[in-house]
């Protein structure tokens, strides 16, 4: 089986990316190196899209592409529009 090239999810008009290298990431943080790909990444998105959602509409932004980023040393999570950081999360 192929792996997509990225992982979406959608959320009250935010649609959350994650691409292919950032799911082959978060497979090496231990809460989640058991499970396979794809569920670990459409697992990953769908239990923290609304929380995202709902911070990111608190912010003020507006709804469109969000890109998930992995910083799976730190156990974070960086949420960009284009190359802006909207915010940093811990995972």
């Amino acid at each position: 089986m192929t792996r997509p090239a990225s992982y979406r999810h959608e959320k009250d008009g935010f649609v959350f990316l994650l691409e292919a290298a950032d799911a082959a990431a978060l497979k090496s943080i231990p809460d989640f190196e058991s499970r396979e790909e794809p569920a670990v990444a459409e697992e990953f998105l769908r239990f923290r899209a609304e929380t995202w959602a709902d911070q990111l509409t608190a912010a003020g932004a507006r709804p469109g592409i969000v890109v998930v980023r992995l910083e799976p040393r730190q156990r974070k999570v960086r949420l960009l529009s284009g190359e802006a950081l909207l915010f940093t999360a811990d995972i």
